[in-house]
Parts: structure tokens; sequence; C-alpha cells
């Protein structure tokens, strides 16, 4: 198990890459952004929390926490770079 704390992502932080997908600019079911965690190479959702505060979720090899905050007036981007 992973024991050192989680990684705290700022979305302003963050680097953008270009959305993709079909275009439709929603999601159905529950709200994810897509994460590509450069740490291991690797690319998953994100989904946000049961109270819509956060998206949170991990890396899925190494475990390594993430937690995004929903701002206020948020952001159009749907995929970010962890590094």
């Amino acid at each position: 198990m992973d024991d050192s704390p989680p990684y705290y992502l700022d979305i302003d932080g963050l680097e953008e890459s270009q959305p993709s997908g079909d275009g439709r600019g929603g999601f159905r079911g529950r709200p994810w952004v897509g994460i590509r965690f450069d740490c291991c190479g690797v690319y998953t959702r994100v989904y946000r929390n049961s109270d819509g505060s956060a998206y949170v979720g991990a890396c899925p090899k190494c475990l390594r926490k993430i937690r995004l905050r929903v701002g206020e007036g948020g952001t159009s981007s749907r995929f970010f770079v962890a590094d």
C-alpha cells in the first residue's frame, strides 16, 4: 500500500491536452475527467465524488492519489496531464 500523501492538483496548474471524442461536449452518467499519469505513462478516468466538490482517483499502476477540486467557473477541458 502506498503511504505517500495524496497528490493534489489545481486545475489551473495542469497542462491541458486537446479534447478528443465525439465533440458533443457532454457526458452521460457520472461526470469524469481524463488524466494521463506521467509517473507511469498511463491514462484513466477520474470521477467526481458524491458531494460534487472534487474529482478523485488514483494512478492505476502505482496508486498515487489525485484530487482535483471543482472550482467556481470551472473549465471546458476534459483531459489533463499529471506529472
